[in-house]
């Protein structure tokens, strides 16, 4: 059955795939504790993903997990883009219903039923359970110093998980470089420094945190500081993924993912600025999810910090329009940007030479 399985996975267009018994899971609570001990504010920010460790202990149903591979390298990056949305983010098909592998991921569990195996899908982003450490246990690939998963074919891969309730296990025996010693690329590569030290990221300072999550933890204006480092990145951040040795050449394109042409003029930084709530809520919202629908401000001030870091003439008009936002947060944010590239607004500060305060 295993073998019947994988080979099914293959033909729907998974890279690899493989089977563990849940109770493989177990070291990662060891490393998950590691990871508490060496960071500020560890137990805040990482202590509630204990129970991913045993999903069993939350649904006995679950015997094994089914891990499978998505080849997401192998669509076309619109340069645009590169750099400015993480392209894990450009290429989730776990809610977009015209993305192949949302597709795919129904049809393979439909024939894990036809096995007689009874699926456990989670919610619309999978089971609770560690991903990267579940690929690493079926014999897929590596975790790197950087914290990804890597295949053969890098780290630009996205990992599915599905649990089902009988005993199974299959383990590839895929093997790698490790990293030398010596490179230190992706810290180095690292904007905010959050990548501290090998297989070590505080994640309330990592870019990709700042860019989406952070509101939904309750966190506003991004500090002077901060608006720097991100720079710009509007939604996500692969910089340690892109400066590493073992990525070189791997994103193979090719193939166009879905709805991406059509929605990329409202990615746009001038144009979030220029769309409402709802059209927003609308048009990325769905796509990008890890903003909240009642976050959505959010996306303004992702797109003034791109703007302000990397501004042009043109960029003017869109980034006054902040100044009359609906939201205190865009408006005060807003009136920093002005400040900082000298212009001028009715009511504000007459124009002045760029600030090096911000």
């Amino acid at each position: 059955m295993e073998n019947k399985i994988r080979e099914k996975a293959l033909q729907l267009g998974y890279e690899d795939c493989g089977i563990i018994k849940a109770g493989a899971l177990a070291g990662y609570r060891e490393k998950l504790e590691e990871r508490i001990s060496r960071i500020p504010m560890g137990e805040q920010i990482y202590g509630r993903f204990r129970s991913y460790a045993d999903p069993s202990a939350v649904n006995p149903e679950i015997r094994s997990i089914i891990v499978a591979i998505v080849p997401t390298y192998r669509y076309n990056l619109p340069d645009e883009f590169d750099g400015v949305y993480g392209k894990a983010y450009l290429f989730d098909s776990r809610t977009d219903e015209n993305a192949p592998f949302f597709k795919i991921r129904r049809e393979f569990s439909a024939f894990l039923q036809s096995l007689g195996l009874k699926c456990t899908l989670g919610g619309p982003h999978g089971i609770a359970a560690p991903a990267r450490w579940a690929a690493y246990r079926a014999g897929l690939g590596m975790i790197r110093r950087n914290n990804f998963f890597y295949t053969p074919n890098g780290s630009y891969v996205r990992i599915e998980m599905i649990a089902v309730d009988r005993e199974l296990e299959l383990i590839r025996d895929v093997k790698l470089k490790a990293c030398p010693p010596e490179c230190g690329k992706c810290m180095k590569a690292c904007p905010t420094r959050s990548l501290c030290a090998p297989y070590t990221m505080s994640m309330m300072t990592c870019v990709s945190f700042q860019t989406n999550l952070s509101a939904n933890m309750g966190m506003g204006v991004p500090s002077p500081e901060m608006t720097e480092q991100i720079g710009g990145r509007l939604y996500g951040c692969d910089a340690c993924q892109d400066v590493c040795p073992f990525n070189r050449g791997k994103w193979k394109g090719g193939e166009e993912f879905p709805g991406l042409s059509a929605l990329a003029p409202s990615m746009r930084p001038e144009k979030i600025m220029e769309m409402s709530y709802e059209e927003i809520g609308r048009t990325l919202a769905p796509k990008f999810w890890y903003i909240k629908p009642e976050n959505l401000w959010k996306w303004k001030l992702n797109a003034l910090t791109v703007m302000r870091n990397g501004y042009r003439e043109k960029y003017e008009a869109p980034i006054k329009l902040g100044l009359q936002d609906a939201e205190e947060k865009v408006r005060e944010f807003s009136r920093r940007v002005c400040s900082k590239l000298g212009i001028s607004w009715e009511g504000g500060e007459k124009s002045h030479p760029p600030s090096n305060r911000f």
